[in-house]
């Protein structure tokens, strides 16, 4: 019985080893947004003088404005209009940078508290190229 026990340790550690170093390629390669800014988030878009309801729907791989659905880039979807790519991390303030592939209309997004609601805060640019920022709560 002693003879086994260093044996079975043995094995057992090894085995925690290379599964450790060898992560399944699924964990690898897919890249998804983050937790924090996951939901459904509503608000109002305002420009000027007009506003109008704006709901972003965001699920792992899935981003909604008002019902126009789009999906992070892949390599399967490269060549798809409804892509949108998102950075690697994000910037020094805080916020994520998505970038809808079709457009090139650049959108940040950055989760925080507003009134002790959880919010996320959309930046973003409108024709103008005037900066619109929009507080968003969750839904």
């Amino acid at each position: 019985m002693k003879f086994w026990k260093p044996i079975v340790l043995s094995v057992a550690g090894l085995s925690l080893g290379l599964a450790a170093a060898n992560p399944s390629q699924s964990q690898a390669s897919a890249r998804s947004i983050p937790t924090s800014l996951r939901g459904t988030w509503t608000g109002v878009y305002k420009t000027t003088n007009h506003g109008y309801p704006f709901t972003i729907k965001i699920a792992k791989y899935t981003l909604a404005q008002n019902n126009y659905k789009y999906h992070l880039k892949t390599t399967k979807n490269a060549k798809a209009s409804n892509t949108f790519t998102l950075s690697s991390k994000p910037n020094k303030k805080g916020y994520w940078r998505f970038i809808l592939t079709s457009s090139n209309d650049k959108m940040y997004l950055k989760r925080t508290t507003k009134n002790g609601r959880a919010a996320l805060i959309r930046y973003s640019y409108d024709e103008n190229h005037k900066p619109v920022v929009q507080y968003l709560y969750h839904h």
